[in-house]
């Protein structure tokens, strides 16, 4: 397998040349980009997956252009492939071939309307989720779901093809639960309106004007078009939120609570650490530019509270995890103080019930008090260690025993990932009455172009110089397909599918394939979106 750097794009050939020359007539000469340097960039994500490197990049800044670039580029035998902020880490936004278009949405990054008399937002599928949260916040309302930890860069159209969740998904779901209308463009170049927008007399205020032809274009990875705008249900920004961070001696324990907190739906996020996530978080800590925005951000947001809470996470940062086995952070909002405060109390009780001890809730004030912040603690390890994780999406009743498996398996394989310098840690979370585990994998390797351009300059550059590890790659990779398909026998879903996780195959029912493959067919019959995405053929080229 050729390494995830090593890859040279090859030079322009006479064909995609020729669309080149096409497409800029469309998009302007600032609109296609050919250089071998940018489409080596464009055509990677975090996955470490194999891939190819595109022949063109393109970036559109209006849904017509977005169109007719499509049509043009797939009427001329290329692939298409969509890309966010490129965050994917299941190969969801590489290409499986050289003859590939890569879209970078981000060019199409309007916040078009906010409606706070309908309660939804019109927004292009390149815009962040941080860009629309500021853009929300002066209205008073937010979305249900409001972004992933990495929504500085993640965008709107990422998330939904992805169905991420974070922030806000303890009540409000995934990112494709959000969502209440679309337009979408097929391979063909035709745009595709979906919910009540489609209505000629209506407005674009409800998902399901017949048949959910919204839900078809969400969680695809992009195999069924190209999300060009969305529309995003609204809700009143509660004003009051409680914080509360738990320390538990057993995993058991944790989950318990956190069970409990999930089937109550009181708790806006709610997540668990392991031992080595809370070690290698406190090992991170602040920086100096991190901490002075953090604290003047909870400072004015929360007047005289705002300040003392400042003040505490001054003093704690991030070094509260040190010697923590388990540890359990939530936010719980509410429109009145007696309803936070409520909520705040009845979880609390919870975690003392199951055995839990009180500690500084500076995590998830951080988190809340700057919820897009950088994303090196959360891409890479303490070190400048790589990070890719794997993840299993459970009902709640199966939480105990999906985390049970997972530290089984992990204290089963230690030796070998001790001889190679492997780490792992996991985190745990709900979204609504469904829990996720998500181990993650740590070893010294290259970080590449990518990683680097994601994280402080400081880091950058104390980091671009550690050697690949082809071989301690290799066995981290085995690894996280072991447990992966150790998830897919105990029952799990997945939430970003990508072309890592099994769809297709895993399908239980004859009937269900054939509708799948059969609307594959119908929006896209040369097999031109995103190829490989969902497990689908790619049909005729």
């Amino acid at each position: 397998m050729a390494t995830e750097f090593s890859q040279v794009a090859r030079p322009v050939s006479a064909e995609a040349g020729g669309l080149c020359d096409r497409l800029i007539q469309v998009l302007g000469s600032e609109g296609v980009i050919s250089d071998p340097a940018s489409r080596q960039f464009y055509s990677t994500d975090l996955s470490w997956r194999d891939r190819a490197i595109a022949d063109i990049v393109i970036r559109p800044t209006e849904v017509a252009q977005l169109a007719e670039a499509v049509r043009m580029a797939t009427e001329a035998g290329y692939a298409i492939v969509q890309r966010g902020g490129g965050m994917s880490y299941t190969g969801g936004y590489t290409p499986s071939t050289e003859k590939s278009v890569v879209v970078d949405m981000r060019a199409m990054n309007r916040v078009v309307e906010i409606n706070t008399d309908d309660m939804y937002v019109i927004v292009e599928a390149g815009c962040t989720w941080k860009d629309l949260y500021e853009a929300l916040a002066p209205h008073g309302v937010r979305t249900p779901y409001w972004g992933p930890l990495s929504g500085a860069y993640a965008t709107v159209g990422g998330a939904l093809s992805q169905n991420s969740l974070f922030h806000g998904s303890g009540t409000g779901g995934t990112a494709a639960e959000s969502v209440i209308g679309l337009k979408v463009v097929l391979a063909d170049g035709t745009t595709v309106t979906t919910g009540s927008w489609a209505h000629k007399h209506s407005k674009p205020f409800w998902r399901h004007f017949g048949p959910d032809m919204t839900g078809l274009f969400t969680a695809d990875t992009g195999a069924m078009g190209v999300k060009a705008v969305a529309v995003l249900r609204l809700i009143t920004t509660p004003q009051h939120t409680g914080y509360l961070s738990f320390k538990f001696d057993t995993l058991d324990a944790m989950l318990a609570a956190q069970v409990r907190i999930a089937r109550l739906g009181i708790a806006s996020e709610c997540y668990g650490f392991d031992p080595y996530y809370n070690g290698g978080f406190e090992k991170q800590g602040i920086t100096f530019e991190e901490g002075l925005s953090i604290v003047g951000k909870i400072a004015r947001k929360g007047g005289l509270k705002g300040l003392k809470r400042a003040a505490q996470v001054a003093l704690g940062g991030k070094r509260i995890l040190k010697d923590v086995p388990y540890s359990l952070h939530m936010t719980l909002d509410g429109h009145t103080e007696t309803v936070a405060a409520e909520h705040t109390d009845i979880a609390a009780e919870i975690c003392v019930d199951e055995g839990g001890s009180e500690m500084a809730n500076s995590i998830p004030t951080v988190f809340r008090g700057a919820p897009f912040g950088g994303v090196r603690t959360i891409l890479l390890g303490s070190e400048g260690e790589i990070w890719i994780p794997v993840h299993g999406y459970f009902p709640l009743s199966r939480a105990i025993d999906a985390a049970r498996t997972t530290e089984q398996f992990l204290a089963d394989r230690k030796p070998l990932m001790d001889e190679w310098g492997i780490k792992t840690s996991y985190l745990t979370c709900f979204s609504g009455p469904e829990f996720v585990i998500e181990p993650s994998f740590y070893w010294a390797d290259e970080l590449g172009e990518f990683r680097l351009s994601l994280i402080e300059p400081e880091f950058a550059e104390k980091w671009k110089d550690i050697p690949a590890n082809e071989a301690r790659r290799a066995v981290a990779l085995q690894l996280r397909d072991e447990l992966r398909d150790l998830f897919d026998g105990l029952g799990a879903l997945h939430l970003q599918i990508g072309k890592y996780y099994p769809y297709r195959e895993l399908m239980n029912n004859e009937g269900l394939i054939g509708l799948v493959e059969g609307v594959k067919q119908v929006v896209d019959p040369r097999g031109r979106m995103n190829p490989g995405a969902l497990g689908l053929a790619a049909g005729e080229r």
